[in-house]
């Protein structure tokens, strides 16, 4: 277990920059999504690095959260009989 926190202490010091890899903000760590460059809030890094990274700050650590279930969009599609969308970007061929 001794190593497991090492490893992610290691982690979040050598390989997560702040204002690249995550921000603070309000005393908490938000990860920012590395194609987008938008933060994703409520969203954690596992395995303690997260706890890693808010150590590295300064900031007060939060328990690790744990994932209960999943589901894949297929199959949440899936429950429901009828779908509709729309979308604002669609083009049409040329002709």
């Amino acid at each position: 277990m001794l190593m497991h926190h090492v490893t992610a202490a290691l982690r979040a010091h050598a390989l997560f920059t702040r204002d690249v890899d995550y921000i603070v903000k309000d005393g908490e760590v938000i990860i920012v999504d590395e194609h987008t460059g938008r933060t994703m809030q409520g969203r954690r890094w596992s395995d303690g690095l997260h706890q890693a990274v808010e150590a590295k700050e300064g900031v007060e650590i939060q328990n690790e959260n744990q994932t209960l279930a999943s589901i894949t969009f297929q199959n949440y599609f899936r429950l429901y009989e009828k779908l509709a969308g729309m979308t604002g970007t669609a083009d049409t061929e040329a002709f």
